[in-house]
């Protein structure tokens, strides 16, 4: 589940940034899904590069949820590998 979440959260990104779609609201309309939703999904596009690589190519569990995943988002990426995979960073 994380994977395709972050999947999808890197092609709203790709749309928003090639100007397929202005908004969130627009994404949200296309995408069938509310903009809240959008909003908050969209933040695992912008996971820090270490989190991304212990998921896709280490493929280290997560320590928390989806939902979970996209709060640690907003931290500065030199914490989110320890809010992802724990305290020992996985």
């Amino acid at each position: 589940m994380p994977l395709r979440a972050i999947a999808r959260a890197w092609s709203w990104r790709r749309k928003l940034e090639a100007g397929q779609v202005s908004t969130n609201l627009d994404l949200a309309r296309t995408e069938d899904v509310s903009d809240r939703y959008i909003g908050r999904m969209i933040k695992l596009a912008y996971l820090a590069p270490a989190v991304l690589e212990k998921l896709l190519l280490q493929r280290c569990p997560l320590a928390v949820s989806v939902k979970d995943l996209t709060a640690i988002a907003d931290l500065p990426w030199a914490e989110q590998v320890a809010a992802a995979f724990g305290s020992s960073g996985g």
